[in-house]
């Protein structure tokens, strides 16, 4: 994940300029047009009593993946993976693909994983909504950030980076199909994502190649990405749909996962942080920049008192010991209570109800220089985010004098 990068390709950085101009439209268009408020309508408190996800079995995946070895793009390790992957997938009843790709000389390979409601006719899936569920499965190259120099050419091994996500997306592919839903689910485990300066380019693929029907039944598009660490916080992400960043902040308040009220288990802990927001491009900017309702859900703080994009985040310390089966539970079981309450569906609807305010300032913000990453060029963020906030500036002046006039 970066923010941008002082040798991305001309359409690369077009991107960049794409994702923020949705994160200002997606900021000053109120929602609208659906009476269906899934946190009135679906009795949450009952719904977590049927959850299934299993973190201990998520947390034995993350150990299997790591003694592969590094899952670079190519390398025998990743083939291994892919194999697991479309095996176990295909006995739980869903339908997989390899897509292959090249980019920047570095060639690809996406696994898609389908599975739709039964018994439905063939109007019917033409009709289904679909929800796009991600992480990317390899692993970087580089330990660019190990505070070992001689180490930072090695290839690391991922546990959190890569392969917590793959371990949630495989232990909620068991569980799907016997969930219910009336949704179709794909679970896109992308490529090449980060390679080098080469960044999210299995998803970058995965998007270039969506008709425009795909993209106007894809109701939503989660990435799950680091979310294994022993001392999880989850943020809001910039960019982000707001009303699944809401929802997601929901979600895990109902879990007893904010230190803000009690959960319905009647537990509160410090999981949740509404208050914070952190910038970052990950693989979810490029459905976003497509107008899909995207979210981010990542930890970019691995380790205790670690700083964004610091602690063990691309070093040879990424191992599976750092990596907690109950954090892999938590985000697990958000997610899973999402598609069963409807929360990645409804997101047009504003939950006026909740205390969470898209259109409040967190109470703190990372700076600039610290949500930047990966050689990212900040000097052009800043210009990107001056222009956002002018942009602004100039829609509430406009609307201000529409009203006063």
């Amino acid at each position: 994940m970066l923010l941008s990068h002082s040798t991305q390709s001309g359409g690369r950085k077009r991107l960049i300029g794409v994702v923020f101009v949705c994160l200002l439209l997606s900021n000053i268009t109120s929602a609208s047009g659906n009476e269906d408020d899934w946190i009135n309508s679906a009795d949450i408190c009952q719904k977590t009593s049927e959850l299934q996800f299993n973190g201990t079995l998520a947390n034995q995946s993350v150990t299997w993946q790591t003694e592969l070895g590094p899952r670079l793009p190519g390398s025998n390790a990743s083939l291994a993976l892919r194999n697991s992957l479309t095996e176990n997938l295909t006995n739980y009843g869903w339908d997989v693909e390899l897509s292959n790709h090249t980019s920047h000389e570095i060639n690809l390979t996406n696994v898609i994983a389908t599975w739709k409601p039964q018994n439905l006719s063939q109007n019917e899936y033409d009709e289904l909504g679909r929800i796009v569920l991600s992480a990317h499965y390899d692993t970087r190259n580089i330990a660019d950030r190990d505070s070992n120099e001689s180490l930072r050419n090695t290839p690391i091994l991922g546990a959190n980076d890569g392969a917590s996500g793959v371990a949630a997306l495989a232990e909620l592919g068991r569980i799907i199909p016997s969930m219910d839903l009336n949704n179709e689910i794909m679970l896109l485990f992308s490529d090449a994502e980060d390679q080098g300066d080469n960044y999210t380019l299995g998803a970058e693929a995965w998007a270039d190649n969506l008709t425009q029907e795909e993209i106007n039944r894809t109701e939503s598009f989660i990435l799950l990405d680091m979310i294994g660490d022993a001392d999880l916080q989850l943020t809001k992400i910039i960019p982000s749909t707001p009303i699944l960043t809401e929802n997601l902040m929901i979600l895990g308040e109902k879990l007893g996962l904010s230190n803000q009220t009690d959960g319905c288990n009647g537990q509160r802990s410090n999981v949740m942080q509404p208050n914070q927001s952190i910038a970052v491009i990950d693989d979810h900017v490029h459905p976003f920049a497509l107008g899909i309702p995207s979210l981010d859900i990542i930890d970019l703080t691995y380790g205790v008192n670690a700083t964004p994009f610091g602690g063990y985040w691309h070093t040879t310390q990424d191992t599976a010991d750092k990596v907690s089966a109950e954090s892999l539970e938590n985000v697990g079981m958000i997610v899973e209570l999402g598609l069963l309450t409807g929360a990645w569906t409804t997101i047009d609807t504003p939950l006026e109800q909740s205390k969470l305010s898209n259109n409040s300032e967190p109470e703190q913000k990372q700076p600039i220089e610290e949500a930047t990453n990966k050689g990212a060029d900040s000097s052009k963020l800043l210009a990107v985010l001056s222009f956002s906030v002018l942009a602004i500036s100039l829609v509430s002046l406009f609307f201000l004098k529409r009203f006063v006039e």
